[in-house]
């Protein structure tokens, strides 16, 4: 299994040329902060899944989401058909609507067992201010753990917090967490801080050993 998630020196992973140097372009999705989940089982990529999600357990096709401050998610695990991957696009919008655990879910249906996680960079507490009502809704589905500050001291929503809840309801394991901000980290674009339009990516591939 590869997981690997791009920063600035890589590249805009919304260009062409993000994919020069990879052998296989990877597949993305056509992202909308939604919960769809669709599943990929070739490299197909001219006409893109609506979705936030995709899974595959294809070895060999490389399966993509790109982030600006939202949480960038692998999923794997393996069953008796062997390993199955997915890859999660979790902005607040998809956390409340379910995408995390509709794609652990569709990975249950394929078999998988003991299904683990890693968790990329994204926006931190500190830097995500956040409406009170939207907020109030998060607390209601998530509990008391995804309401915080911002360094400033107002209303913020903690989506690393949110994620590991959602993770941990589904029976995820999280293997590893890159605990930098977007924000803050100068290595990420940030949409939130700068009102950047850029992209990085998340890409993670089946591979088999020969």
């Amino acid at each position: 299994m590869r997981v690997g998630f791009s920063d600035c020196s890589d590249g805009d992973a919304r260009e062409d040329s993000f994919f020069s140097a990879a052998k296989h372009t990877p597949v993305f999705p056509h992202q909308v902060h939604g919960s769809e989940v669709a599943i990929v089982e070739n490299l197909d990529g001219h006409n893109p899944h609506e979705c936030d999600a995709l899974m595959t357990s294809r070895p060999g096709i490389p399966i993509g989401v790109r982030i600006a401050d939202c949480v960038p998610i692998a999923l794997y695990g393996n069953s008796l058909s062997g390993p199955a991957l997915a890859v999660v696009h979790a902005g607040w919008r998809g956390i409340r609507d379910g995408v995390i655990g509709n794609a652990a879910e569709l990975m249950t249906q394929y078999g998988c067992y003991e299904l683990r996680a890693i968790i990329g960079p994204h926006i931190s507490a500190d830097e995500y201010e956040f409406g009170t009502e939207d907020l109030a809704q998060m607390v209601t589905l998530i509990g008391e753990r995804a309401a915080s500050w911002t360094k400033e001291g107002l209303p913020a929503l903690d989506l690393r917090a949110a994620v590991e809840e959602t993770l941990s309801r589904s029976s995820v394991v999280v293997d590893h967490q890159v605990a930098r901000c977007t924000a803050q980290d100068p290595r990420y674009w940030s949409y939130r801080a700068s009102g950047d339009g850029q992209r990085f990516a998340l890409v993670a591939e089946i591979r088999l050993l020969s």
